[in-house]
């Protein structure tokens, strides 16, 4: 990493940490998530039980039960199917799976299909030099001293290339970045993750057709699978970032599961070689025992005991394929994981990697259990009723009248989206000012109005179910999904706790407002939240601030303060006051 990337991570590290001040970014890049399309929700797999697909529901409702039971897990939703038909899904909380989600690193499968297109196509060949293929972009040194790196090192991630996502951060060309960085390593040798390579092998694509990665796989696959409903984010200069970055719903991530499983044919269509496929699944590097119990093949996970593929997004986004059975499980969730750590996988495992019949007695009570042990997982799955919610607002009804102002310094780096995303879409709040409510009796929702220094930013939280609401950050768009109750805290204090599940994403934000009789107390908490950031980068963020020549605070760096400051702002507590007197 040069100096000068160094401080300006570090510059940026400093804003982030600190409470008092919005956090600016390094690069302007708004919006960066596009528009999603919304042509279609039809459902095209056919819908059927457990049973006609030779699996128990019994067996599936234990398994759900052990996912909806481990919190660690934080599921969002499952989909599991075989043979082309679902015979299972659900939702946990304020979830939808009929909405495109963020898929992170799960993408860069989809990836590898488009570059195993090209290979099908001979416009591209996996010994072919990668820096040979952007000649005419990088200086001759870099070229010669390069020219070792193929297009294979990057499926495998075993480039050997140093620059990676934190360097990208900061910087704007990344293909120049790429090619003049520092390499660690043989090219081909050793396993590196780095989603750096991806985005290369995404600016490959356009390279050799003259068409970007999106508009490629829309007219080569998207589009012959009945995919609609996607979209895939760019790098400053216009290309899609290939590793990450790309929404796409549950059903249609489970086609291109699919699409593997039958060894890339589609309803008797021959889109991609099987030959390329079997490659793709296969293992080519070897991976830490730390990161799970995946090898590595062309951009997909490969089991290491079990005859599985996977394509893996952190925070727990998959899509897993059991090819003795033909199983495949779609999840997302908003977990702490980067790779495949979680409890998730060996429960998976030991669950489907078996043989089951091609079918099975149907078993009504079983398959009727199941289906009603699903609809409790969701907001106001377990019945609550209006008039208990009317009752208990008629105590509450005098602290949710006024409008709350705060001058609370640490509201100037509080807002409504959840930090994870702020950081992650580089869309920083600008600060709080204030907050209202509006209480709907006939509907038993409350709406909820966050009011910042340049927007307010409006949404209704259901009391008896969850409420959707589409609220624009700057340009980017979300769905979120909120549910409200009323409670008391430990100390007897009137709480109203409002959960917000930003449908598309992995993170969720959960509201604990404190009514006091002159003032109220926004506790702030969010999923994933800060003992992830101090897991996958506290470390990182300590050691780019050590190594810049101009911190400020560098007395002051280690881990221990990393993780103190992140605490205060994934944990945020602010003050308000009414803005108009109570009775």
């Amino acid at each position: 990493m040069n100096l000068n990337v160094v401080n300006r991570l570090a510059t940026f590290c400093i804003r982030f940490l600190d409470t008092k001040k919005p956090t600016k970014p390094i690069i302007e890049t708004l919006p960066q998530k596009p528009p999603i399309p919304s042509v279609s929700r039809k459902e095209s797999f056919l819908r059927t039980t457990p049973e006609s697909c030779g699996v128990s529901s019994k067996l599936i409702y234990d398994y759900v039960q052990k996912i909806a039971a481990d919190k660690t897990l934080n599921m969002h939703s499952i989909m599991i199917l075989r043979d082309g038909k679902v015979m299972f899904e659900c939702c946990f909380g304020g979830q939808d799976i009929s909405t495109p989600k963020m898929t992170f690193s799960a993408c860069k499968s989809i990836t590898s299909i488009a570059i195993g297109m090209l290979i099908d196509d001979g416009i591209l060949s996996l010994s072919e030099s990668v820096s040979q293929i952007f000649e005419d972009r990088i200086n001759l040194i870099d070229k010669i001293r390069l020219d070792a790196i193929t297009v294979e090192d990057l499926l495998t991630m075993r480039s050997g290339i140093v620059f990676n996502e934190a360097e990208a951060f900061a910087l704007s060309n990344w293909i120049k970045s790429f090619f003049s960085s520092a390499t660690q390593g043989k090219p081909g040798e050793s396993f590196e993750y780095n989603s750096l390579n991806t985005y290369i092998l995404s600016a490959i694509v356009y390279k050799k057709t003259g068409t970007h990665l999106q508009a490629y796989l829309s007219e080569r696959l998207f589009t012959p699978l009945g995919i609609t409903d996607y979209a895939w984010e760019k790098c400053p200069m216009g290309i899609e970032k290939g590793g990450w970055g790309l929404y796409m719903r549950p059903e249609d991530m489970a086609k291109i599961g699919t699409l593997v499983m039958n060894g890339g044919t589609w309803e008797n269509k021959r889109i991609i070689s099987e030959e390329y496929l079997k490659s793709a699944t296969s293992s080519h590097a070897v991976t830490p025992d730390r990161i799970g119990n995946f090898n590595y093949g062309y951009q997909i996970w490969v089991g290491k005991d079990t005859d599985t593929f996977l394509f893996n997004g952190m925070l727990g986004q998959n899509v897993l394929g059991f090819r003795k059975n033909g199983i495949i499980i779609v999840s997302n969730a908003g977990n702490g994981e980067l790779f495949q750590q979680s409890s998730f996988y060996k429960l998976t495992l030991d669950t489907f990697d078996a043989s089951f019949p091609k079918s099975a007695p149907e078993n009504r009570k079983a398959c009727k259990d199941l289906s009603a042990f699903a609809k409790t997982l969701v907001f106001g799955g377990k019945k609550i009723f209006s008039r208990n919610v009317n009752k208990s607002f008629a105590e509450f009804e005098r602290f949710l009248l006024p409008s709350y102002e705060t001058t609370d310094e640490n509201a100037r780096s509080f807002g409504l989206m959840p930090v994870i995303l702020q950081a992650t879409q580089s869309n920083y709040t600008s600060g709080t000012k204030s907050i209202s409510f509006l209480y709907d009796k006939d509907a038993a929702s409350l709406a909820v109005a966050f009011e910042e220094e340049n927007e307010t930013y409006t949404f209704r939280a259901g009391f008896t179910c969850g409420e959707k609401t589409e609220i624009s950050f700057r340009g980017e768009k979300f769905i979120v999904c909120a549910f409200a109750r009323f409670a008391y805290s430990e100390d007897d204090c009137p709480m109203l706790i409002v959960r917000i599940d930003f449908t598309e994403t992995p993170c969720s934000r959960v509201l604990k407002f404190c009514f006091f009789e002159d003032s109220m107390v926004c506790k702030a908490t969010e999923e994933p939240g800060a003992d992830f950031v101090v897991s996958s980068a506290g470390e990182k963020l300590s050691r780019i601030l050590e190594e810049s020549l101009g911190a400020k605070i560098a007395e002051k760096i280690d881990t221990g303060y990393i993780e103190y400051k992140l605490e205060k702002i994934f944990s945020n507590k602010i003050n308000f006051k009414p803005r108009i007197k109570r009775d």
